[in-house]
């Protein structure tokens, strides 16, 4: 917690600093504009000089981009989300299967993202991939094994250690594993995750990202408050836990507080959870990310896929980007869809400048967002 912190207040000073200079440059030597001349009164203006006063970037577009991870189709750089990259500042890609043909061509593709990022003057974009283990994993030949079949702690970390070097080696620097769910019989994980034991998922987990850490990979923990007990998998579908918040204290919790103050990163799940209101997917509760705080987590929170989401609050990708913004989400994952990540990302953005979403809210997502991406996203 202490590392995440330090590096926090860097970027909270930075970010301070660079905000009173773009207010100096907006107000200008003669004080503000009173809307005569230099297009004072013009709306956009009126926009960036308040994004100023709130310590936020300029470019809100922009802003709402770098909270972003999104997916596109395509196995090359022919692909036309390419153009779309050259345009927006995408915090991160997120590959699947369809992305990956082997090795060599993995690390041609992301060389390709990183490429095409750095010559339209963005930042290098974090390049993930969910990677935990046979047919849960995008590139199922570079590892690790399942979960079901690690041995032990040490077992975790071994496959970790050498998964993480092989998606170093492609370019991939982000996997969304391992999975802190309980294997509960009959729930969601069950065959899936390492034991239906919080004890054993603790110390599975704990090793496996540290290893991943040690190869220079971010691990992604996921699916905060736990899916063991979920009526079935929140990615295909609507699922519900109908775990009391004591039982999640219990058993589900325990994997994820055994490193939260290590882990760079959590994903929450799409589930619902009875021990809130039992409708409303975790991603978009500010009580389940603020419970997450709790455990002593200070990086990076991820959204759980919004397409699934809307599957069971029947609205948009836009408005479950915004939505779990507002309950603390840091990075917002839309994969697919061009035309769905686009909305999501004007969505995104015109709520900030409504003040739909308070700019402390934002100055902290781009803060735990540019932590994460400085520190992994590569060169």
């Amino acid at each position: 917690m202490r590392f995440w912190r330090r590096r926090l207040v860097a970027l909270g000073l930075a970010a301070l600093l660079v905000a009173a200079l773009v207010a100096l440059a907006a107000d200008g030597p003669q004080g503000p504009q009173d809307g005569k001349g230099h297009g004072g009164g013009l709306p956009g203006a009126t926009a960036t000089a308040a994004a100023a006063r709130d310590g936020l970037p300029a470019d809100l577009d922009q802003a709402a981009a770098r909270l972003m991870l999104v997916g596109f189709a395509g196995t090359d750089a022919r692909a036309p989300f390419f153009a779309r990259l050259r345009r927006s500042d995408w915090g991160g890609v997120v590959l699947e299967r369809a992305n990956y043909l082997g090795a060599r061509q993995l690390t041609a593709l992301t060389a390709g993202v990183r490429r095409v990022a750095r010559q339209a003057g963005h930042g290098a974009p974090l390049i993930g991939a969910v990677q935990l283990g046979g047919e849960d994993s995008a590139f199922p030949d570079l590892g690790p094994n399942p979960e079901p079949a690690t041995r032990d702690a040490a077992d975790a970390g071994a496959q970790a250690a050498a998964a993480g070097r092989r998606l170093a080696v492609a370019g991939v620097r982000l996997t969304f594993a391992p999975a802190a769910d309980l294997a509960s019989g009959g729930g969601a994980w069950e065959g899936r995750g390492f034991s239906d034991q919080a004890a054993t998922v603790a110390g599975d987990v704990r090793a496996a990202v540290d290893a991943y850490r040690h190869a220079g990979i971010a691990a992604a923990v996921g699916h905060f408050p736990g899916e063991g007990g979920a009526s079935g998998d929140p990615g295909v579908g609507p699922a519900t836990v109908g775990l009391s918040l004591d039982e999640l204290r219990a058993a589900d919790l325990k994997p994820f507080a055994a490193v939260a103050h290590t882990v760079p990163a959590v994903q929450m799940s799409g589930a619902m959870y009875a021990a809130w209101d039992g409708v409303t997917p975790a991603t978009l509760l500010p009580e389940a990310v603020a419970l997450l705080r709790r455990q002593g987590f200070g990086g990076a929170v991820v959204s759980a896929d919004l397409n699934a989401v809307t599957a069971v609050t029947g609205g948009s990708a836009a408005q479950a980007a915004v939505e779990a913004l507002k309950a603390g989400c840091d990075l917002l994952y839309v994969p697919g869809d061009a035309a769905d990540q686009e909305a999501a990302r004007a969505a995104v953005a015109t709520a900030i400048r409504r003040g739909d979403v308070s700019a402390a809210r934002v100055r902290d997502a781009l803060l735990h967002a540019d932590v994460l991406r400085r520190e992994f996203a590569g060169p």
